[in-house]
C-alpha cells in the first residue's frame, strides 16, 4: 500500500512540476499526507490556497496536516476558515425528500437545543410542540418499520428545510488541562495490545471534565450531515467535527502510548450517532496503522448492557486489497475471514471505554439495543493514527 502511494506521490511530482496545477497539486498533497510525508504536503497545499484561498477542501486538508503535526492552534484556524467557506458555499436546499433516520435526529436535536438554550419553542425548529411530536411519532413508526436501507419522507414547506440542512452550530469551549484521565497503567496498556493480537481495552478513558465536554458538543453541534442509509449518521470533521479536546486527546494518548504511537500523527477522525436499534457499520478495516474508538453514551441507555460495543476479528485486510475491498463487500470479506480461521471477540459497550487496535483488523459494530430519546442515541468517536514519514 505504502509503495502505491510512493508511486502515485512520484509521478504526480513530476506532472506538477511540468504542468502545475491546482488540482494536481491538491491531489499531490493528499497522497504526501497518506504517506505522512506532512512538510511537503503542507508546502503544497500553502501554495494552494495562495493562489485560490477560497478553495475549503485545500484549508481543510491543510488543518489535518497541522493537527498531524501538533500545531493544534494553527489547524483550529484552518478548520475554522475551511467551515467558514464551506456554509457560504453550501446551496439553499428546497423542503422535499430526506433521510427519515436524518429527520428524525434534526428534529430531536433542535428541539434539544431549543430546550438547553432555555429559548422560546420555534428559536431553531418551525411548528408547535404538538406537531413536531407528532411529527416525531410518524418518523419513529415508519423506521421501525423499515427494511435495511432507510426511505426518504417528504416534509414540505419551512420544516421540511430545516429538517434537510439545519443551521450550523458549533458548541465550542476551552479543553480541560488534562483530557486523558489519571493513571499509571499505559505500559499494561501497550503491553496488552502485543499480547492480544494488536487490541486493548481501556475503561476510564477520558477525565470527568473532558467526558462532560465531549458529551456536550456532540448534543449541542449541528455536526451530523452525513446520513448512511442503513441508519446511522457521520459527523465529520470538514463538517464542524473539529474542537481542541479532540486534537488533544491525540497529542495527550500519543505520549502516554510511545511504545504504541511513537512516529505516529493523528490523520483523520469523526462521529457516529445511530438510530435505535437500527444496524451499525458493517464489517470494515480502517485506513490507519492504530484506530482508537471511544464510546460516549451513558450506561443508563444502553438496554443490553453486554452487548452494543464493537467485534473486532484477529485477522488484518490482505495488503494488496484497495481501500474499496476492505471497506465493503462484507460477504467476500466473511468468506476470507472464514478461510483465514480468524477469530472475533467482541467488546461491550460502556461509557467512557476506548479500544485501541491495529486499524488495518476487521472490524463491525456489535448489535446492541439502546433506549429511545435523543440523549440515548448509542454515540462513539473514532480516530486514526498513522505512521509519519521522515524525510
Amino acid at each position: 500500500m505504502v509503495g502505491r502511494y510512493a508511486d502515485a506521490a512520484a509521478a504526480l511530482a513530476s506532472l506538477t512540476a511540468r504542468e502545475p496545477s491546482i488540482p494536481r497539486r491538491l491531489a499531490l498533497a493528499s497522497v504526501l499526507l497518506q504517506l505522512g510525508d506532512l512538510e511537503a504536503a503542507a508546502r503544497n497545499l500553502r501554495q494552494v490556497i495562495d493562489a485560490d484561498p477560497q478553495r475549503p477542501g485545500a484549508r481543510f486538508m491543510l488543518g489535518r496536516v497541522n493537527a498531524a503535526l501538533d500545531d493544534r492552534a494553527a489547524a483550529l484556524a484552518d478548520f475554522r476558515a475551511a467551515l467558514d467557506l464551506h456554509v457560504a458555499q453550501l446551496p439553499a436546499l428546497p423542503g422535499g425528500p430526506v433521510p427519515m433516520h436524518y429527520a428524525l435526529h434534526n428534529l430531536e436535536q433542535l428541539a434539544y437545543i431549543e430546550a438547553a438554550r432555555g429559548g422560546a419553542t420555534g428559536d431553531l425548529l418551525p411548528g408547535s410542540v404538538a406537531n413536531r411530536e407528532e411529527m416525531r411519532r410518524r418518523l419513529g413508526e415508519a423506521l421501525d418499520k423499515a427494511g435495511t436501507i432507510v426511505p426518504s419522507a417528504s416534509v414540505d414547506g419551512e420544516l421540511g428545510r430545516v429538517l434537510a440542512q439545519p443551521p450550523v452550530l458549533w458548541h465550542d469551549e476551552p479543553a480541560p488541562p488534562s483530557c486523558l484521565s489519571s493513571r499509571n497503567d499505559w505500559t499494561e496498556v501497550a503491553h496488552r495490545f502485543h499480547a492480544e493480537s494488536g487490541m486493548a481495552c481501556v475503561d476510564d478513558f477520558l477525565s470527568p471534565q473532558a467526558l462532560a465536554q465531549l458529551q456536550r458538543f456532540m448534543l449541542l453541534s449541528t455536526v451530523w450531515r452525513q446520513p448512511n442509509r442503513h441508519g446511522y449518521i457521520g459527523g465529520l470533521a470538514e463538517h464542524g467535527f473539529f474542537n481542541e479536546l479532540l486534537l488533544q486527546v491525540g497529542a495527550e494518548l500519543k505520549r502516554a502510548l510511545p511504545e504504541l504511537l511513537a512516529g505516529h500523527h493523528l490523520t483523520y477522525w469523526w462521529g457516529f450517532v445511530y438510530q435505535h436499534q437500527r444496524p451499525g457499520t458493517d464489517i470494515h478495516a480502517d485506513q490507519s496503522d492504530i484506530s482508537l474508538n471511544m464510546w460516549l453514551t451513558p450506561d443508563a441507555a444502553n438496554l443490553e448492557p453486554e452487548r452494543g460495543g464493537l467485534d473486532l476479528w484477529d485477522v488484518a485486510a490482505p495488503a494488496d486489497w484497495t481501500f474499496a475491498e476492505y471497506n465493503s463487500g462484507a460477504h467476500r470479506i466473511r468468506m476470507f475471514l472464514d478461510q483465514a480461521g480468524a477469530r472475533r471477540r467482541s467488546f461491550a459497550y460502556r461509557e467512557n471505554r476506548a479500544l485501541l487496535f491495529r486499524g488495518s483488523l476487521f472490524h463491525q459494530t456489535a448489535a446492541g439495543r439502546f433506549a429511545e430519546g435523543f440523549e440515548n442515541r448509542r454515540r462513539n468517536v473514532t480516530m486514526l493514527f498513522r505512521r509519519t514519514r521522515r524525510v
